[in-house]
């Protein structure tokens, strides 16, 4: 059975002669120490340098009584609790009705994804955060306060001010946040739940609009080829998406990431940026094929010294493709080069949508058995290398 006193450590004298009291928790032949406000000089200890019984019974009678009944409370649960899991059930009983600030949790959360040089979802948690606190009209959200009704209403609200694209990215996070918060906060081992549900749990998003077509046609894909560029940025823009063409789709932040030499070997092994959390971490491998060895030796290293980061190299791309669109007499982009690879892939060289989802690097939808088998990367070989054949050596239209 656990047991609680209040003592004093003899070697923590403070430099103006006092100690700090403290409770002392042991189970199973460990104790553990909970600080406590209170400090005494001297004259509240006995002879043998231990805390008077009759300043106990006075000062921390009633803090030893409320600790020995929630002990009392843990019944056979203690049999499995260490003498620090008794601590945390102790301190995180007193911490009941302290609220967690959802604000303060977001801040932390875009912090972290900073640090993990994932801006674009920090920004979106940094945008969630600035809505809230303008619906609630203050800084500070209790969790607690967060109801189903508060759900319902911060939707309405945001239907007003965003796109509806914008509203289901806000909403999703938001809910995302409400699951890591509960799986952080909340510890059933010692019956503690700050955060008692989720209140976006019923919570349906709006249906999202029709996903705009970003499919090229080979023959709108070889007026890009052929397509004469006045500036450095129109140039180095076109060189991308055909880069990003021929591997599979790979985007700007991983091209800028990963070719970083002028000379790579027949294949490259990565991760996908947007998938790293993944369980696979994103890995793929792709083929280099002959064709792209002229663009990775013209732009490899020199992209890194030419912009300070991805985020500027991608603002570059999209102005000048904004340019490039209205040269072409069609909209384009560098998401499109990966949009028309997947379709050229399907719809022209047949491929499964299974073999196209394993080139796009797409999840599986077989987590399970995906631990026990080794990727098949020459299927991402033979999707990749049919696609450059038909845009860059067949003839004739499509």
């Amino acid at each position: 059975m656990a047991t609680v006193n209040a003592v004093v450590l003899k070697h923590h004298k403070k430099e103006n002669g006092t100690w700090n009291v403290k409770i002392s928790l042991s189970h199973n032949s460990n104790t553990k120490y909970i600080e406590t406000s209170a400090f005494v000089t001297k004259s509240s200890l006995d002879t043998k340098g231990k805390l008077k019984k009759s300043f106990i019974e006075q000062n921390f009678a009633k803090v030893l009584s409320d600790y020995r009944d929630k002990i009392t409370s843990l019944g056979s649960r203690i049999n499995y609790m260490d003498c620090g899991d008794i601590k945390g059930y102790l301190l995180g009983s007193e911490k009941r009705e302290e609220q967690i600030d959802v604000i303060r949790v977001i801040d932390l959360k875009v912090a972290e994804l900073l640090d993990q040089d994932r801006k674009s979802t920090a920004d979106i948690y940094a945008a969630l955060g600035s809505h809230l606190k303008s619906f609630a009209g203050t800084s500070s959200i209790s969790v607690i306060s967060i109801s189903p009704d508060f759900v319902y209403k911060f939707d309405q609200y945001l239907r007003k001010i965003v796109q509806l694209s914008s509203l289901r990215t806000y909403m999703s996070k938001f809910n995302t946040l409400f699951v890591e918060m509960r799986k952080r906060y909340n510890n059933p081992s010692i019956d503690f739940f700050p955060i008692p549900y989720n209140p976006l749990e019923n919570y349906i998003l709006p249906t999202p609009a029709p996903k705009m077509r970003r499919n090229l046609s080979i023959d709108r894909i070889r007026q890009i080829i052929n397509l004469e560029t006045e500036y450095l940025s129109e140039q180095t823009a076109k060189d991308m998406f055909l880069l990003s063409l021929m591997l599979c789709g790979m985007n700007s932040k991983d091209i800028y990431t990963y070719i970083t030499s002028n000379s790579v070997g027949n294949d490259l092994e990565y991760r996908r940026s947007k998938v790293l959390n993944r369980k696979d971490g994103g890995l793929i491998n792709i083929s280099i094929p002959d064709i792209t060895k002229p663009l990775i030796e013209k732009y490899g290293g020199v992209i890194q010294s030419r912009f300070k980061n991805n985020r500027i190299f991608n603002h570059e791309l999209a102005g000048a493709w904004a340019t490039l669109s209205k040269k072409l007499g069609f909209k384009c982009s560098m998401y499109y080069a990966r949009h028309s690879f997947a379709n050229i892939a399907r719809q022209v060289c047949k491929f499964s949508k299974e073999e196209v989802a394993l080139a796009l690097n797409h999840k599986s939808g077989n987590d399970i058995t995906d631990v026990y088998i080794e990727p098949d990367w020459s299927v991402v070989h033979n999707v990749q290398k049919a696609v450059i054949s038909e845009v860059f050596y067949k003839g004739g239209s499509n």
